[in-house]
């Protein structure tokens, strides 16, 4: 998979082979560097490219589309990369939100080309939030805020696990492990723990 030029970098490509060990710097240091130094950026490529495939060709299944959903990514990231603070959390969940808004972006306009709405199905929610908190204001801060508040009003378990899940961005056999628990086990749960916070959206009116 190759990474296009960014306009602000002409002479700049991602790729996986780094020209300069950049290997003990944590993600949100890299970020930083790579405003100044392009070449930092390809450590965050060759540490995020194959998760991040792996997450958009959940949504989308199909190899090019999630390449294409990946790409878009990792160029935002880097066009955003000034605009990043710990206000907005980690590296790892700043950047996965933007993965997940990207696939879901693509996933509509697929579906919107063959002429027909295509709901989420079952196994997209491994990958996404519950679709329907953006559906109102159409944005992440007001995502956000909904989740924020139903989850204040969840009992623990169900708020720990989706915390781990959508807030973390961790895959299911990490929260397993996490959790000493097996991934089956982690599945179950976070189904469940879905279909208690939409009611709780629902009872609360927080929407």
């Amino acid at each position: 998979m190759s990474f296009p030029t960014i306009a602000q970098t002409p002479s700049t490509r991602f790729s996986i082979g780094v020209q300069d060990d950049f290997r003990t710097l944590s993600d949100e240091a890299l970020l930083e560097v790579s405003v100044k130094k392009p070449s930092a950026f390809e450590a965050i490529v060759a540490r995020y490219q194959s998760q991040f495939l792996s997450r958009a060709q959940a949504v989308l299944r199909d190899r090019d589309r999630a390449e294409d959903v990946v790409q878009e990514t990792f160029v935002r990231i880097y066009r955003f990369a000034p605009r990043f603070n710990g206000e907005q959390g980690n590296f790892r969940s700043w950047s996965l939100t933007i993965l997940m808004n990207v696939a879901r972006t693509h996933y509509s306009k697929t579906a919107r080309d063959r002429g027909h709405t295509a709901p989420l199905e079952p196994e997209h929610y491994e990958s996404l939030a519950d679709n329907s908190i953006h559906a109102k204001e159409g944005n992440e801060a007001y995502a956000k805020e909904v989740m924020e508040k139903a989850l204040a009003r969840a009992p623990k378990e169900t708020a720990d696990i989706l915390k781990l899940a959508f807030i973390e961005g961790l895959p299911h056999a990490e929260i397993a492990e996490k959790l000493g628990i097996s991934t089956p086990a982690v599945k179950t749960r976070v189904h469940r723990a879905k279909a208690e916070l939409r009611t709780i959206i629902n009872e609360n009116n927080i929407l």
